[in-house]
């Protein structure tokens, strides 16, 4: 930490050098891919128990997702060691006020087995005022990638902004929280593959938290949770039963047939696979299943009108498991007059074949509810 002189001549201190050499950041990552679960659990919790010892007043951001879930965990196992309390020290859950159903009361059961000092937060705006005051949703709401400048802030980024970031920046300041407890995974996408490499697994978020940020399972697989929670016993929120086979491969019954015990280990039925009658698995199975070539849909917690995942089939899965909340999507939102516009050309040909008009620019909007009338499945796909 040093001292210096703000522009005002006000005495500031700030963190510099906290982030682990490019190097050591590398190695860290490489390391881990030939690191056994158990080695990964015992690094974890010393890293947490590190950052610990060196905080005033730590928080754990939990979206009662598995892999906040999984850091809670790990941190009760480090306080313990510390011969602590596991429930003394803050947790957040930032409600964006569209959250699931299954979020909602899988949090207030683990709030309540674990004894969890819980604060949470709420947005300024909801998700439709957000979309109002910036002139409605266009095509770039759902393919725009967040961080893209091109053609300013995406309208995406602004929602996460206005109902998660915001409002977390603003507890972590009135609470003056000096360390906080993330979730992320690099695993999970590129970016945050990314983000990992630059920061590594400890550093201090000068820009956007002001505050120290630990990462315990930065460099743990998807199939490395999995395996820990069922390990551990580790109660987790029954959204996670809910992932869905959206495309069987060319030759199912081929890959089945080669991975018979591999498929009935995880409790799949060989003859219901092999006929293409699975449908639902859950988060287990459906690791195991996309490695064979299966394509999924995989839930995530947060805000369950969330554009992002719109481009992987998150319109099917959503009309299929929440059809109202797909209505309010589509009708309330505007989502369904935005995303008529992009339906793929043979979808567009057989609606107007089953309809017998033609569809343009001028009227497609007008015959929205008779579109999905006619064919539901319109937005499954783009």
């Amino acid at each position: 930490m040093e001292e210096k002189l703000n522009d005002k001549g006000k005495k500031i201190t700030r963190w510099n050098g906290t982030r682990a050499d490019k190097e050591t950041r590398y190695a860290h990552f490489n390391i881990h891919k030939y690191t056994i679960l158990k080695d990964k659990e015992r690094w974890s919790i010393d890293l947490i128990k590190m950052s610990l010892q060196r905080s005033v007043k730590p928080v754990i951001s939990c979206s009662f997702g598995i892999d906040s879930i999984i850091d809670v965990y790990l941190t009760r196992k480090a306080l313990i060691e510390l011969g602590r309390d596991p429930s003394d020290i803050d947790i957040v859950w930032n409600d964006t006020a569209n959250e699931f159903k299954e979020v909602r009361q899988y949090q207030k059961y683990i709030t309540e087995l674990w004894k969890l000092r819980l604060y949470v937060t709420k947005p300024k705006k909801t998700l439709k005022h957000i979309i109002d005051d910036n002139g409605g949703i266009t095509s770039d709401y759902f393919f725009t990638r967040k961080g893209d400048r091109r053609g300013g802030r995406p309208l995406s980024e602004k929602c996460c902004g206005t109902l998660k970031h915001d409002p977390m920046k603003r507890i972590t300041k009135d609470m003056q929280w000096d360390l906080l407890v993330v979730g992320l995974r690099a695993d999970e996408s590129s970016q945050r593959l990314k983000a990992g490499l630059r920061d590594g697994e400890y550093f201090y978020s000068s820009a956007e938290w002001k505050a120290f940020v630990v990462r315990p399972i930065l460099w743990w697989t998807e199939k490395d949770v999995w395996e820990y929670v069922e390990q551990e016993g580790i109660p987790y929120n029954e959204l996670y039963l809910k992932n869905m086979i959206q495309e069987y491969p060319m030759n199912t019954e081929e890959i089945v047939f080669a991975n018979k015990e591999l498929i009935e280990s995880v409790g799949l039925d060989y003859y219901d696979l092999g006929d293409r009658e699975t449908q639902i698995v859950n988060r287990k199975q459906a690791i195991i299943l996309e490695k064979l070539g299966f394509k999924l849909f995989t839930p995530r917690t947060g805000c369950m009108m969330c554009p992002i995942p719109v481009k992987y089939g998150y319109m099917q899965w959503i009309r299929l498991n929440y059809d109202k909340v797909y209505n309010a999507m589509v009708y309330n939102l505007g989502y369904g007059e935005a995303l008529v516009s992009m339906i793929p050309k043979e979808v567009r040909e057989e609606i107007e074949y089953i309809m017998g008009i033609e569809l343009t620019p001028e009227n497609i909007h007008i015959h929205l509810r008779e579109i999905l009338e006619v064919k539901p499945c319109t937005f499954d796909k783009f």
